[in-house]
């Protein structure tokens, strides 16, 4: 394994945990924070190549894989078709409601995947606080711009993903 990443994964153990804790304290997963950290760890092996410099740029890189995991748990659960026996998931709550089921999760990853084709920089903005809860601060931090312009590219891209989901905005 890339020891710039086990190093990154190590010392910034705690904060990934307290990042799934966040994202996923108010949602019925079928998945518990530590779990979540370890499929990253996990995804992560064999990732040669990946240097981070900063904490910022380590959960930013974090935020896109968990947000695929959500995204395959997702999938893989449609998939099973016992739709009785599905847990609600929700990536946001500002962005989807609480009672997202793994249909929802698929729609908002298309609308990620739309965002990311109109505005890469959003795209990574809005994984970096919807999925990974990260604060403005440490979102201009990770992407080298100033908090007035994360705060910005945050509102458009909740806007773009509002209706992209044909979610009323107010």
């Amino acid at each position: 394994m890339n020891k710039n990443i086990e190093s990154s994964f190590r010392d910034h153990y705690a904060e990934l945990l307290a990042l799934a804790r966040s994202r996923l304290s108010r949602e019925k997963a079928p998945i518990s924070t530590g779990t979540l950290a370890h499929e990253l760890y996990l995804n992560l092996q064999g990732r040669n190549g990946l240097r981070f410099e900063t904490m910022e740029q380590f959960l930013a890189y974090a935020s896109r894989a968990m947000r695929s995991l959500l995204v395959d748990m997702a999938r893989e659960r449609i998939a099973q078709k016992r739709s009785a026996e599905l847990l609600p998931l929700t990536l946001c709550a500002e962005v989807a409601d609480r009672s997202g089921t793994p249909e929802q999760i698929l729609l908002l990853d298309q609308a990620f995947e739309r965002l990311g084709q109109v505005e890469p920089r959003l795209l990574q903005v809005a994984e970096m606080r919807a999925v990974m809860g990260m604060e403005v601060p440490a979102i201009a931090a990770a992407l080298s711009l100033s908090e007035p312009t994360i705060k910005r590219d945050w509102q458009r891209g909740k806007a773009f993903l509002y209706e992209a989901l044909g979610v009323p905005l107010g």
